[in-house]
């Protein structure tokens, strides 16, 4: 048997998924608790994209190699979109195909960053980007960002004070994962003209920009001035088609870099399955009804929430989950206990702490998971455990052990 504490260092500082240390606990309750913890859709994708839309007939190229870019049709499915959403400057180029937005961010840090470089990354944010900046063995360095922006801090004052000699990328999400911010137009324009003083390149995550609720506006930072060469723009059909078991993203920037990204994406996964292209070009192609559907759902789930949870948290502008500060109502109690409890009481949310270090004491619900009746029960569960903490009352529930740290070294 080899030796297996000689295991990468990369590796080594990987923490485990959000749900790791409850899976053991998942598995002895008597039903499922309503899902709020991960971000998925209750919804169907679009007609035009579903597997028995796409497979109607034996197609032998689903079992061949498909383009590493990506095919064709399906490059100039999303150029037509995304120019008619107001993106400029879009041409196939531009655009690789990508396995989820996951393989996307993947294949734009490893161009970007070397070992030993420090990526400012904007929290509090998606939970895999940390673990990407480390598999290329780049620092992520944590930027506490989205609620010091709402409380009046400039994103430029932010930027500035978390660079380093060592800083080549800043990685940003809007609207944002897990908090719904829609960052504004002075504020992109902020963070662009750090990027410009600085020489550095930005990672836009914008796999929600499909769900950006009234007033907040869909903007598209590569547009600034200065900006389209430096941008790595990141989409995904997971979010915007309810197409996340499809597994495609969109990776989007200046050939000039793109064609380095084409290499590493096609050393890890070559490219993306036939039939699954297929399917998203199907969505893009038609699903325009079921997309202003499915956001206005998605914003009525939102008000939902809004209005009926008792916890403290930003309205989101966009995405589909909200973030909330429990640090007054936990108190000493460690906030991964009492999800554990939360469990028995039927509702899974996520522990903050998956989000940025800073945000131990919060946790993200996703309201975009399940229908408005079953929401409206897992929001009152929340809303009777959270009472009983507050009121110091006492878990009513077996007893729990688990390990309480999510794991990871750095």
């Amino acid at each position: 048997m080899p030796n297996f504490s000689r295991r990468s260092t990369e590796a080594d500082r990987l923490r485990p998924a959000v749900f790791t240390r409850l899976l053991p606990l998942l598995r002895q309750l008597p039903e499922p608790p309503l899902p709020l913890h991960i971000g998925d859709t209750y919804l169907s994708p679009p007609e035009a994209a579903r597997l028995t839309s796409v497979c109607t007939a034996e197609d032998p190229s689903w079992y061949r190699y498909s383009s590493p870019a990506g095919e064709l049709p399906l490059r100039e499915a999303f150029c037509e979109r995304w120019s008619a959403l107001g993106r400029r400057g879009l041409s196939v180029d531009h655009v690789h195909v990508t396995l989820g937005a996951t393989g996307a961010v993947q294949a734009a840090m490893r161009v970007f960053c070397s070992p030993g470089d420090d990526v400012l990354i904007l929290a509090p944010f998606w939970p895999l980007v940390r673990g990407i900046a480390l598999s290329c063995g780049a620092n992520p360095v944590e930027v506490s960002f989205y609620d010091q922006i709402r409380q009046g801090v400039s994103a430029t004052q932010l930027l500035e004070s978390a660079k380093t000699d060592k800083t080549t990328t800043v990685y940003m999400c809007s609207p944002n994962n897990p908090d719904g911010t829609v960052l504004s137009a002075d504020q992109l324009n902020e963070v662009a003209q750090f990027c410009i003083k600085h020489d550095l390149w930005l990672i836009s995550d914008e796999a929600y920009c499909d769900h950006v609720f009234a007033p907040a506006k869909r903007q598209f930072i590569a547009n600034l001035p200065g900006m389209a060469e430096r941008v790595a723009s990141t989409y995904t059909a997971s979010k915007s088609y309810a197409l996340a078991g499809l597994r495609l993203g969109f990776l989007v920037g200046a050939p000039q870099w793109l064609e380095y990204s084409r290499r590493v994406s096609t050393h890890q996964v070559y490219n993306v399955p036939m039939a699954t292209q297929q399917a998203v070009q199907g969505a893009i192609e038609h699903g325009h009804d079921w997309l202003q559907q499915s956001r206005d759902k998605y914003a009525q789930a939102a008000k939902l929430v809004h209005d009926n949870l008792n916890a403290s948290f930003h309205h989101a502008q966009g995405a589909g989950y909200v973030f909330c500060d429990l640090r007054e109502d936990l108190g000493d109690k460690s906030t991964l206990q009492w999800i554990a409890e939360l469990l028995h009481e039927g509702v899974s949310i996520a522990p903050g702490a998956a989000f940025g270090s800073a945000y131990e004491k919060w946790v993200r619900v996703c309201y975009m998971s399940l229908p408005p009746d079953q929401l409206m029960i897992a929001i009152d569960r929340l809303n009777q455990s959270l009472h009983r903490i507050r009121k110091g009352e006492p878990f009513d529930g077996p007893r729990i052990e688990l390990q309480l740290s999510l794991g990871g070294q750095s």
